[in-house]
């Protein structure tokens, strides 16, 4: 066994934790902005100029989550 070499296990895949720490800061984010009443969920259909200007963050029924004025 003295001239084989033993495998290195492949690192793991570059991205995984650090995706899971920006879907966990996202997920506070918007709950933040939930408890604020910034963010609300909303129709396909409604009316965004009918909205208070305090609601910054409108949420569609399919979980996209857009800023008003920016979408």
């Amino acid at each position: 066994m003295s001239g084989q070499h033993r495998r290195r296990t492949p690192p793991e895949p570059q991205g995984t934790a650090p995706a899971a720490a920006e879907e966990r800061s996202q997920q506070i984010f918007y709950d933040h902005l939930r408890q604020r009443g910034q963010l609300i969920d909303v129709d396909e259909g409604a009316d965004l100029r009918s909205l208070p200007p305090s609601v910054t963050h409108v949420k569609y029924p399919d979980g996209r989550i857009e800023r008003r004025g920016f979408a």
